[in-house]
């Protein structure tokens, strides 16, 4: 029968029999499995590690009001921080301060190094709060009262780089606004001043402007065809008022050579000046209605005249001095001569100013003329103009509102307003260790000392082919078993069995101790637990 054929035939009763037969096998094995564990437990180089929490806290002003310019991931911006704390300037400074690494003063610089950076991690954690985020700073090593001030240390170094970076963040983010900002102000200024360079040299024909020299170039039209008018009138005056001259020196010809005369005309009745005149501006008014209206000014100024003279010489008449008028002919006829002579020197001045006037402003209607027609050409380069220096303005406008934000945010930095990290929860005094792992130890010890005494049983039971059960000689040698004979006791096999017993006992005693031990250990930390040994042994 091979060994999986008897273990499969084993009952429980049989089993009991032979772990309580091979007693000694399990209980030495597993008491000295469990002595060599705890001993290396109390001897074995021992880690302790200390966690400070830190709390990533959101910033204190809504970001409605301040929008904050700092932008990276939480997690980046950890990330970011460690490396800078994990430097080599910082952990010389951390070894100098806390006099890490005296045991081992003949360790390369370097070497010092990478272990202190292996012993710093840097765990994200689950918050108490649920709209936060936070993360754990640990650091291990042999001494836990360093271990502690280093860890705190190290967290102190991630809140002081955490403003330190946000607020460098800030300040350089603000001075690339403020110098973006004065480049686009300089491209500003320039486009002004080609606006307002261009607006100089084209005032006046502008697309603004269009409406009012469109407004300026009728009124100047009526100017020029009223002006034409008058002069084309005070031409025809002048024509009409030579005429009367002509006429009135013919009368003062006439009237010479009728004073020779004066025994002739004796019986006839001579006309005054005043009659004549009189006469005389009345044809001319009657030729004027002809011509023109009632409202035509010259016709107005005629039978003003007209009206005036028939008073006069109605007075005329009235006084009766008919008799002593032949006289003043020649006299009356100068003064009316040298008066219409006059007025023909006003009106040939008039003429002149009046083309003088019709010629400017005809040159200005030219002007004008030429500004509505280069008004669309003048709004094509002003829109060009106007465009870039639009784009250039919106530009400016953006990263003035930028800059100010930016501002805002700097302030908020520096107030220590923004998001920033809060310690949570202070690294305190590890009091066990996590190496070595007491739990682990236990469990190995155990594992090894059942493990060697069950194989070494194992073996002693399947291959020694010793005959220990009654159904044994009934299958293998094939007889039948007729009586059976109990074992007898040799003289002083009591007195044996009770010695066995004890020391049994007293193994087991020891075997639980080291449990208890071990338990204590991993329940309460090694220091403590040898505190307590080291009090009860005194007691």
């Amino acid at each position: 029968m091979d060994f999986q054929q008897q273990a499969a035939t084993l009952k429980p009763d049989q089993i009991l029999e032979i772990i309580i037969r091979r007693r000694w096998l399990i209980i030495i094995p597993v008491c000295i499995a469990l002595t060599a564990g705890l001993f290396y437990t109390l001897k074995a180089p021992k880690t302790y590690m200390a966690s400070t929490t830190i709390l990533i806290q959101p910033q204190k002003v809504p970001t409605d009001y301040v929008q904050s310019i700092v932008t990276a991931d939480p997690q980046q911006r950890i990330n970011t921080i460690s490396q800078q704390i994990l430097s080599r300037t910082n952990l010389e400074k951390i070894i100098k301060q806390f006099g890490l690494f005296r045991d081992n003063e003949n360790m390369y610089p370097e070497d010092k190094i990478n272990s202190l950076r292996k012993r710093v991690v840097v765990t994200q954690t689950s918050s108490r709060y649920k709209s936060t985020e936070a993360f754990a700073v640990s650091f291990t090593g042999n001494n836990p009262e360093i271990v502690m001030k280093v860890a705190n240390k190290l967290a102190g170094f991630f809140m002081d780089e955490n403003l330190k970076a946000r607020e460098i963040q800030a300040i350089g983010t603000s001075n690339f606004l403020e110098s973006e900002l004065e480049k686009i102000k300089i491209k500003l200024e320039v486009r002004e001043k080609e606006i307002a360079t261009y607006r100089a040299k084209y005032m006046g024909g502008l697309p603004g402007e269009l409406e009012t020299n469109l407004r300026t170039l009728d009124r100047l039209q009526l100017q020029y065809s009223s002006d034409l008018n008058t002069l084309r009138d005070t031409q025809n005056d002048v024509a009409l008022l030579k005429t009367q001259i002509s006429r009135l020196r013919e009368m003062e010809e006439s009237g010479r050579t009728a004073m020779q005369q004066e025994s002739t005309l004796a019986g006839q009745m001579v006309l005054s000046p005043l009659e004549q005149q009189y006469e005389s501006e009345k044809r001319q008014l009657d030729e004027f209605l002809v011509k023109y209206t009632p409202k035509h000014p010259e016709v107005i100024k005629l039978t003003k005249s007209v009206a005036d003279l028939k008073i006069k010489v109605e007075k005329e008449k009235n006084s009766g001095n008919r008799g002593s008028g032949s006289t003043s002919v020649p006299s009356s006829n100068n003064t009316v001569l040298f008066q219409h002579e006059f007025t023909l020197k006003q009106m040939e001045n008039e003429i002149r100013n009046l083309k003088t006037n019709i010629h400017q402003i005809k040159k200005t209607m030219q002007v004008y003329q030429k500004k509505v027609e280069d008004t669309p050409k003048r709004e094509q380069e002003l829109q060009s103009i106007q465009r870039d220096y639009n784009n250039i303005k919106e530009s400016y406008n953006s990263l003035l509102a930028r800059r100010l934000e930016a501002e805002l945010a700097v302030n908020m930095e520096k107030k220590q307003k923004g998001e920033q990290f809060r310690i949570l929860d202070y690294a305190r005094l590890p009091e066990k260790p996590i190496k070595p792992d007491v739990r682990m130890l236990f469990m190995l010890s155990l594992a090894i000392g059942f493990g060697f005494g069950g194989g070494v049983i194992f073996l002693l039971e399947f291959l020694n082919p010793t005959l220990r059960r009654e159904e044994q000689i009934e299958t293998e040698i094939g007889l039948p078993i007729l009586a059976s004979i109990p074992p007898l006791d040799k003289p002083g096999a009591g007195r044996k069995r009770w010695i066995e017993l004890a020391a049994f006992a007293i193994v087991c005693i020891y075997a639980i101790s080291i449990f208890l031990v071990f338990y204590f250990c991993y329940l309460k930390g090694i220091n403590k637990t040898l505190n307590f040994i080291q009090t009860i042994i005194h007691i």
